[in-house]
């Protein structure tokens, strides 16, 4: 009896002990990569983590940059979000199309007690560049409000032509996750993804400017089962029985 006590004991112990506790996780690397933009003209980095189109006026392109967060490995606590890198807008005075949308495909990498695992999951954006046309003054011209033969009265007034910076504007469409779960341990985790940092849409670069924003996510954990105590006394008393049986037949 005091063998099957230490037996069972002993295999709840080491049942137990393989039970990963859900966090601290490690977030161990970050990639990512632009796939399937919409439209644009002299479109180049697609599978890369910067993305350029339009036809430089002296400036350079417009585009996205994808930058991880570092330094690496990160401790993940619990499941707050937390920062996965930063989305950069190279917004500049370009000719031909833009791009109207692209997608930022993301991979993670995670570590615990001596388990790894990855997730990889897409944000989509829709991207407006809308053309410079806001009124801006360019120069003075004379009017005249008074003529004798010729104009000996009148005033100088601005010439406005719709040549000014707009904003640009990038928003989610949607975001959603292509690789969902993996486990660590006893662990399985969900990788939620969840938008722009500040719980926002969208943001506006103003023209010849970069403008940045962190990329939000989360993890979500659900533990698997572990076997129940008496679900482990009976396999102890099933191997007691299997070793007894061997002896008899010795």
């Amino acid at each position: 009896m005091n063998l099957m006590t230490k037996l069972v004991s002993g295999f709840a112990t080491l049942t137990l002990s393989t039970a990963v506790m859900a966090f601290p996780v490690n977030l161990t690397s970050v990639s990512g990569s632009f796939e399937n933009a919409s439209g644009g003209t002299n479109v180049n980095g697609i599978g890369t983590s910067q993305i350029r189109w339009g036809n430089s006026t002296g400036y350079g392109q417009s585009g996205y940059n994808f930058n991880g967060t570092a330094p690496l490995p990160q401790s993940i606590l619990n499941n707050d979000p937390f920062t996965i890198g930063s989305l950069t807008h190279i917004n500049r005075p370009v000719t031909g199309d833009s791009i109207t949308g692209v997608d930022l495909a993301i991979t993670l990498g995670f570590g615990a007690s001596g388990d790894t695992g990855s997730s990889s999951g897409t944000f989509v954006f829709a991207h407006n560049e809308t053309p410079n046309i806001a009124p801006e003054v360019t120069g003075q011209e004379f009017v005249c409000t008074a003529w004798f033969i010729i104009c000996w009265d009148g005033y100088y007034a601005d010439i406005v032509e719709n040549v000014g910076d707009v904003d640009d504007q990038i928003w989610i469409l949607d975001q959603y996750v292509t690789s969902t779960s993996f486990q660590l341990g006893n662990n399985l985790y969900t990788l939620a993804l969840l938008g722009f940092e500040g719980d926002i849409d969208t943001f506006l670069t103003a023209e010849n400017t970069d403008t940045s924003i962190n990329l939000i996510t989360r993890l979500d954990v659900e533990a698997l089962p572990v076997p129940e105590p008496g679900t482990i006394a009976l396999l102890g008393i099933g191997l007691l029985g299997l070793g007894a049986a061997r002896r008899r037949k010795a």
